[in-house]
C-alpha cells in the first residue's frame, strides 16, 4: 500500500488559513490522480487539532473502500497557546505536549520500519521559511526549563543550558541543524527514515522561503550592468550599485574564507565582484536550507521555494499552494546558473536533490 504524510501546521496570527483544510485538499488531488486504483494510505497530522487521522482507501473486488480511523494524542493549539514578544506572535515555552516535527520524523520512521519503499510523498502545509516549515512559531532558545518538586512547599523551576545539537523539547519546528543527527535522529533512525521513502517518493514544503537579505541581494546581482540570465562567464566582474549592508553582510557571511574572496567593508554602497564568487555564495545559502538537508536526510527529492522567494495560495484550481510567479529573474538565476528544476506540477517550487554541491569557485 502506497502512504502519503500530510502534515497541517498552525496558522499562528489567526488570519484565516486553514492548513487543514490545504492538507486534505492535497489528499484529494492524489486521490484523483490515482487512475491505478492503487491501495492508498493518507496520514493527515494535523498540530491545530493534536489529531492524527489514518484513511485507507482501498479497492477490493475493484470497489472503492474507505476506511478512516483518527486519534487526538496531542495538546491542541489555539490562541491561548501564544503571546506577543516585540510585537511578533510566538509560541508560548513549556508546551511538550503539542505536536511537533519530531513526532512527524518518528510517524515516517515507523513506515520505514513496518513497510519500508511505501512513502510516495510528505508534504508540509505551513508557514515556512528558510529553516523549514514554521508548524507552530516556536523559539528555539537553548534552554530546557525544568521542574523540581518540593516537599514543604510550591515547586521550584531550574533552566538547563542545551549543549551541542540537542533539540529544545519545546520547540516544535524544525531545526536542520539539529534534526537529522544525533540526539534526534540516531543512525539506526536515520536509515528508518529514509528507509521509509519510495524510489520515486518526494517531500513538498509548500511555505515560504523568504529572506528578506536573500531576495535583495539576488535582485541587486540581476540589477547590474552586464548581468545576463544565461551565459555569464564566472570571471566577469560585476559592479552591484544596488547593495544595501544586509546585502553586503551576507556576501561576507557566505564568502569569508573562500579562496580568492576579500571581504568588503561592511558598509559599503556599492561593491564590485566576481560572478563565479555570486553563484557560489547564493549556493551556499540553499545548501544551509532546511530543503537541502531534508533531500540529503531522506535521501528523497524536496519541492520547496527557492530561497528569497514566496509561496501563496492558489485562488482557484486545485487550491493548494504555489511560488509566487513574479520572481521570473529569481527562477532564472537557479535554473541557469545553479542547476535547479522547477517542480514538474507547475507550482514554481525548486527541486532539491540530494548532494548539493558548491564547488569551490
Amino acid at each position: 500500500m502506497k502512504q502519503v504524510v500530510l502534515v497541517a501546521g498552525v496558522d499562528y496570527e489567526f488570519k484565516g488559513v486553514d492548513f487543514r483544510q490545504l492538507a486534505d485538499n492535497r489528499r484529494r488531488l492524489l486521490e484523483r490522480r490515482n487512475t491505478a486504483r492503487a491501495d492508498l494510505r493518507f496520514v493527515t497530522m494535523d498540530v491545530r487539532a493534536g489529531e492524527i487521522e489514518v484513511r485507507d482507501i482501498t479497492f477490493p473486488g475493484g470497489k472503492r473502500t474507505e476506511a478512516v480511523t483518527s486519534a487526538k494524542p496531542f495538546t491542541p493549539v489555539g490562541r491561548a497557546s501564544y503571546t506577543t514578544v516585540g510585537g511578533h506572535t510566538r509560541f508560548k515555552p513549556g508546551q511538550w505536549t503539542v505536536m511537533g516535527m519530531p513526532e512527524v520524523y518518528r510517524r515516517v520512521q515507523d513506515i520505514g520500519a513496518a513497510a519500508p519503499g511505501t512513502l510516495t510523498e510528505l508534504s508540509s502545509f505551513s508557514h515556512g521559511w528558510m529553516g523549514g516549515p514554521i508548524l507552530v512559531n516556536s523559539d528555539d532558545d537553548r534552554t530546557i526549563e525544568l521542574t523540581i518538586p518540593n516537599l514543604f512547599g510550591a515547586p521550584s523551576t531550574m533552566t538547563v543550558p542545551l549543549t551541542g545539537t540537542m533539540r529544545d523539547p519545546d520547540d516544535r519546528d524544525a531545526r536542520p541543524r539539529l534534526d537529522f543527527q544525533p540526539p534526534t535522529m540516531e543512525a539506526t533512525q536515520l536509515d528508518l527514515f529514509r528507509k521509509a521513502f519510495a524510489a520515486d517518493g518526494v517531500s513538498w514544503l509548500w511555505g515560504c522561503a523568504f529572506p528578506k537579505v536573500v531576495h535583495h541581494t539576488l535582485w541587486a546581482v540581476e540589477q547590474a550592468k552586464g548581468y545576463t540570465g544565461s551565459g555569464l562567464g564566472g570571471d566577469v566582474v560585476l559592479r552591484l550599485d544596488a547593495v544595501v549592508d544586509e546585502d553586503v553582510d551576507l556576501l561576507n557571511q557566505l564568502l569569508t574564507g573562500v579562496a580568492g574572496f576579500t571581504p568588503f567593508r561592511p558598509r559599503s554602497s556599492t561593491v564590485s565582484i566576481a560572478f563565479k564568487f555570486l553563484k557560489h555564495a547564493f549556493c551556499r545559502a540553499n545548501q544551509a536550507s532546511y530543503a537541502a538537508a531534508l533531500a540529503d536526510a531522506s535521501q528523497a527529492a524536496v519541492h520547496a521555494a527557492p530561497l528569497g522567494t514566496y509561496s501563496e495560495y492558489d485562488v482557484g484550481g486545485d487550491k493548494l499552494m504555489n511560488v509566487h510567479r513574479g520572481f521570473t529573474a529569481h527562477f532564472t538565476f537557479y535554473k541557469n546558473y545553479l542547476g535547479f528544476a522547477l517542480d514538474p506540477e507547475g507550482r514554481r517550487y525548486a527541486v532539491y536533490r540530494p548532494g548539493l554541491a558548491c564547488p569551490a569557485p
